[in-house]
């Protein structure tokens, strides 16, 4: 039972963790318990014990691998335990890799640490097992198979159960510098150096702005317009207003703005700026601010709706241009607005009159 239930999560443990992706000049730093069994004729029996690794990726599937283990071995023949080191180098494979298992082939050459015992060198050969846990780190198993060029290529069997971790390279980011060409025109005459590259950008799309509204215009079917142009521009032009001290759209404002969409739908080259007012209670510069939200609460609400961002021009006047004299409580509510006005019209709408 046991084992089944080991099998059930080893498998569920492959499929749900992605595959560890190494790339060129990842380093593995890896720990791990031993396990190694002795051709008799070594005097030795079984031994235990741990070591750590070390590697470096020359790509994603092959890496130089550096290992140092140190066991303790019981000795046939009622003989004393000793310990067994081993030092090796290889060069390690991963030929399959699915999901989160990796599996691993290596050769290389090693060598007993040992002076008083298994003071020898040799060949050894590798097949192993990795289990991503994340991008950094892995479980391993590894069964390796050392041969002793001194003791007439007698063998060794070793088991490596660890933990390895992974240092990825640095991902360094190349700067390019482009060269943009500034278009002729009035915007050409602004020197080089007199504002930043995010300034002249902007400048550059505003223009670009201007140039597809102007040709939209001259593509557009006049015919296909509102039935007066009187009716449209009466429309656009009409005010919303605002609660005290409030930038919240009422049901009113709404309805309002909802009427406007039909005349920009109907005017693709229609372009307008929104300027928000207040009364004169309370600081500028708090008016100043809440005419600002207020305008940006309309703009929102015709974005959101369909309307171009690009379309659109938000700005405040805060107490600075009332529409009715006078500090009483009509004359307030009167001045707690958004105006509308065009900044670009077809020949349809006539840009109403500063």
């Amino acid at each position: 039972m046991l084992q089944r239930v080991l099998t059930i999560a080893f498998a569920a443990l492959v499929w749900a963790v992605p595959a560890v992706a190494q790339q060129r000049g990842t380093v593995e730093l890896g720990g791990f318990g031993s396990a190694a069994s002795f051709d008799k004729s070594l005097t030795l029996n079984t031994a235990y014990g741990g070591g750590g690794r070390i590697g470096i990726f020359l790509d994603p599937r092959w890496s130089v691998e550096f290992e140092s283990a140190e066991m303790r071995a019981t000795r046939t023949l009622g003989l004393r335990d000793v310990n067994v080191g081993v030092l090796s180098s290889r060069l390690t494979a991963v030929p399959i890799k699915t999901g989160a298992l990796s599996i691993l082939l290596g050769a290389g050459a090693g060598i007993g640490t040992e002076t008083n015992f298994m003071h020898t060198y040799g060949l050894n050969g590798l097949i192993g097992a990795k289990i991503a846990l994340s991008n950094s780190a892995a479980l391993r198993v590894d069964g390796v198979m050392d041969w002793l060029a001194n003791n007439r290529w007698k063998s060794f069997k070793t088991v490596h159960v660890g933990l390895s971790l992974y240092r990825h390279p640095n991902v360094r980011l190349t700067t390019h510098t482009m060269m943009l060409a500034v278009p002729a025109g009035p915007m050409a005459l602004q020197r080089a150096d007199s504002v930043n590259a995010d300034e002249q950008s902007r400048l550059r799309r505003v223009e670009a702005d201007y140039h597809q509204l102007r040709d939209s215009l001259a593509r557009h079917d006049v015919s296909a317009r509102l039935q007066s142009s009187a009716s449209a521009l009466a429309t656009m032009e009409e005010k919303i207003h605002f609660a005290t001290d409030n930038a919240e759209l009422s049901l009113q404002a709404r309805t309002i703005l909802e009427s406007k969409i039909a005349v920009f739908r109907a005017n693709p080259g229609m372009r307008i700026i929104i300027i928000g007012n207040t009364d004169e209670r309370a600081t500028d510069a708090h008016n100043m601010g809440l005419g600002r939200r207020r305008s940006d609460a309309a703009r929102a609400y015709l974005v959101a709706h369909g309307v171009e961002a690009t379309r659109i021009e938000v700005t405040s006047e805060g107490e600075r241009a009332p529409t009715a004299a006078g500090t009483s409580t009509n004359a307030q509510a009167q001045n707690r607005r958004d105006e509308f006005r065009l900044l670009i019209a077809s020949d349809y709408l006539v840009s109403p009159k500063p």
